[in-house]
């Protein structure tokens, strides 16, 4: 048995600022919904930095609850505001979106629909606000230790449903979903909990396109209940692994059902973070003791920390599907006006993202945080993704953050699952074998991949 590492060690800091959008502005995400901006709030959005400090070079993880970017242009905006801000080598910084279809897509190309002529204004607020978190992140951090656990929960579910012999993003409950809860828990010097890192798969669709509220949906309830059980954490929600995942219950018109969604996951991450062991102890076999059977007896025990931090970025190019999604079929033409302007507009924007090459460029961020394996990209991956990494690397913990760096996000499905119908398959340009090329890509750059023609980590830090 190879010794055990301790936790990772450095000056970590954590803070949040509200990116909640002015009243009136544009807020439709939903084809089926009949409103184009809110009628209230149920709880602020908000931009939440995590900040890193090696060496002389911070990384960031900034964590906003939007839905997703479907401009790079936009993108960039915030990015640049960050990276100005603060100083950061691009590949040091991960902008992430928590994916809640109750906040805000913002796309300013959009400022001539209702709402939209707000929406300029909301892009300012968002980079200004995520710069500041992330400078005060900074600014704040202390040394502290990050320890990683697991926790289980059954709020997600399998949404490629078919039902009639038609393809719906539904529930199957045929098929088990993938229900690891990655927690982070980062300690100071003086024991203080400073704060949470959640990583879970399963799309914010809780609220549908009948709420009326302005929501991160389960995410906030989520936070609420965490920090409430740990009073001066901050917790910082990343979207996993969920292409092909969501709520059973979902797309709710009354905010409540978002909240109990939150607190369920909520109350999964609290009784890992119960279990968890103290900063730098492992729980290892320590003898046996002769009874009424001979007991084995196990016990925490200190291991060294480790400081080791690797950042880089693979550049892929994935295969295009032979043939795009067909947006201008009868059946399409047939459905309500707003709907099909939403499912055009949709594929306008994935198609701009995609651009018009013979190979998608994909890129991939990853971060290697003591034995963390944390990978993130533009996308939509499926939970296979997450769930091969762990296995490969196991026991190492592996943390997939979707929808980070970049805009325009297309889904990564299985191979497997384009031999069926489905939404996500006819809406990304990605063809078949994406999502293994990726992890192939990942686990080689590793040193884990036995077919890989160098045993060695061909990952270099930036």
């Amino acid at each position: 048995m190879d010794a055990p590492t301790g936790d990772f060690h450095a000056s970590i800091g954590i803070a949040r600022l509200e990116i909640t959008p002015p009243v009136g502005t544009r807020w439709k995400l939903w084809g089926a919904a009949s409103e184009e901006t809110a009628a209230g709030l149920h709880r602020p959005l908000t931009a939440t930095a995590l900040a890193i400090i090696d060496g002389d070079s911070p990384l960031v993880i900034l964590s906003l609850d939007v839905c997703e970017w479907s401009d790079l242009a936009d993108e960039t905006v915030v990015r640049h505001r960050i990276l100005n801000s603060c100083g950061l080598h691009p590949d040091r910084l991960l902008l992430h979106s928590t994916h809640t279809h109750s906040g805000q897509a913002p796309c300013t190309r959009h400022a001539d629909l209702t709402g939209g002529e707000y929406l300029a204004e909301h892009l300012e607020l968002i980079a200004s606000q995520a710069a500041a978190a992330a400078t005060q992140a900074i600014a704040t951090a202390e040394p502290s230790a990050l320890t990683w656990g697991v926790g289980r929960s059954q709020l997600a579910a399998h949404r490629d449903e078919l039902r009639d012999a038609r393809a719906v993003v539904g529930h199957d409950p045929t098929v088990p979903a993938d229900d690891t809860v990655l927690i982070g828990r980062v300690t100071t010097a003086s024991q203080a909990v400073l704060a949470v890192v959640v990583s879970y798969a399963c799309h914010p669709t809780v609220l549908g396109w009948g709420n009326r509220m302005i929501s991160p949906d389960y995410v906030g309830a989520l936070r609420e209940l965490v920090e409430a059980q740990l009073p001066g954490t901050t917790t910082i929600f990343l979207q996993g692994a969920s292409g092909e995942l969501a709520p059973a219950r979902q797309y709710r018109d009354d905010p409540v059902d978002a909240d109990r969604a939150g607190r369920a996951l909520g109350y999964a991450v609290l009784a890992a973070l119960e279990l968890m062991p103290a900063p730098d102890q492992r729980l290892m076999p320590t003898g046996v003791v002769e009874s009424g059977a001979p007991l084995g007896v196990w016990a925490e025990r200190p291991v060294p920390p480790t400081s080791q931090v690797v950042v880089g970025r693979l550049d892929l190019e994935l295969p295009r599907k032979q043939q795009a999604a067909e947006l201008s079929t009868e059946a399409v033409q047939e459905l309500p006006e707003q709907v099909r302007a939403e499912r055009l507009a949709r594929a306008e924007l994935v198609s701009i993202a995609a651009g018009t090459g013979a190979v998608l460029p994909y890129p991939i961020w990853l971060w290697q945080l003591g034995e963390l394996v944390l990978v993130a990209h533009p996308g939509e991956a499926y939970s296979w993704l997450a769930t091969h990494l762990r296995q490969e690397l196991a026991p190492r913990p592996v943390l997939i953050a979707n929808l980070t760096n970049g805009a325009g996000a297309f889904y990564l499905p299985t191979k497997a699952a384009y031999e069926y119908p489905s939404y996500t398959v006819e809406q990304t340009p990605a063809g078949p074998g994406s999502l293994e090329q990726v992890a192939q890509a990942v686990l080689a750059a590793l040193g884990a991949d036995p077919a890989s023609p160098s045993p060695q980590p061909t990952i270099q830090e930036s």
